[in-house]
């Protein structure tokens, strides 16, 4: 069955993933009582909790020591959470993931009339890179979970990023394109930008009857949306710009903004430098609080976890039975 060996790769890929590095290693451990872990033939199983979830994320979501997925299923009574984060996986594959196995899982269900099945989403980072393929995988996901009677709920990208290192992303002004495609992919979580500014060239694959500029529907949205990446309790709201004279520096040097801006007059590029550079000098405003980082400027720590958990905790559905520390 499909799903059943999509399961089974996804397995091999994240266990193959894992060991790499010692580090990583170090903060795995059991899931908390109480939290339905992954299994070959997962199935929802906690017949008393009528709110069944399935959480789709990348490694955060993929964290086995106290993750805030089994924190939420610890802290609302009425929800089932089942986690099928993948390590490294992106918003196109999980929403194939969601595709074949969640849909496709003859054990899914789907159709139970006393039953509220939701979709937990936390993923995008692996795929930010290419914003408009990570923004469209995310609408086509939305829909798909709509159409087949799922409701969804979705949480921003999360704090990241840091100065020297991570050379393919935060290097010089490489930075600058990393910052603008994580704001994109979060906006269109929370519905501040226009299909056409979110998609790009996806805009004409909306669904039928629906044009580029046309206002989002309802089913290209979640019905709860929810802003980690802002989120006070999780960025490093007090830490220092970056020298704004630096960051000129990095971005005239840049290739690929050198590019972008050939055609302008000098005047325009001059005024397009001066914005880019403000924008870009509040980067580490927008990373993980130091003492919510884990191994690196991506993953947070336990605390982390618990920190998302709490965000997240109020801003969910009351269906959910949710008693918030």
């Amino acid at each position: 069955m499909r799903w059943l060996r999509t399961r089974a790769g996804s397995i091999a890929i994240a266990l193959a993933i894992a060991c790499v590095g010692s580090v990583a290693i170090a903060q795995t451990a059991p899931p908390s009582p109480g939290y339905p872990g992954e299994d070959e033939s997962w199935r929802f199983n906690q017949h008393d909790r009528r709110v069944k979830v399935v959480l789709l994320a990348g490694s955060i979501g993929a964290f086995r020591n106290r993750p805030y997925g089994a924190l939420i299923h610890q802290w609302c009574a009425n929800v089932e959470v089942r986690n099928l984060s993948v390590v490294g996986a992106g918003a196109p594959q999980l929403y194939t993931r969601l595709q074949n196995d969640v849909l496709e899982n003859p054990t899914y269900p789907r159709g139970a009339r006393h039953l509220e099945l939701w979709l937990l989403f936390g993923g995008g980072l692996n795929s930010v890179a290419g914003v408009t393929r990570t923004n469209f995988a995310m609408n086509r996901m939305f829909r798909l979970a709509h159409r087949r009677g799922l409701r969804v709920a979705a949480m921003t990208l999360t704090p990241w990023g840091e100065d020297g290192t991570d050379d393919e992303r935060w290097r010089g002004g490489r930075a600058l394109h990393s910052l603008r495609a994580t704001r994109r992919v979060v906006d269109y979580v929370m519905g501040r930008s226009t299909p056409e500014e979110a998609l790009g060239p996806f805009a004409q694959r909306r669904p039928r009857g629906v044009a580029p500029s046309d206002p989002w529907t309802p089913a290209e949205r979640p019905d709860v949306a929810i802003d980690l990446y802002d989120a006070p309790a999780l960025r490093d709201a007090e830490a220092s710009p970056w020298p704004l004279d630096d960051v000129r520096q990095r971005i005239e040097r840049d290739p690929r903004w050198r590019t972008e801006t050939a055609r302008l007059s000098a005047e325009a590029r001059a005024a397009r430098l001066e914005a880019d550079a403000r924008f870009l000098s509040n980067a580490p405003r927008f990373f993980w609080r130091s003492t919510l980082r884990g191994f690196d400027h991506i993953h947070p720590n336990r605390e982390g976890h618990e920190t998302i958990a709490r965000v997240a905790c109020p801003q969910l559905p009351p269906s959910w039975g949710c008693r918030c520390p």
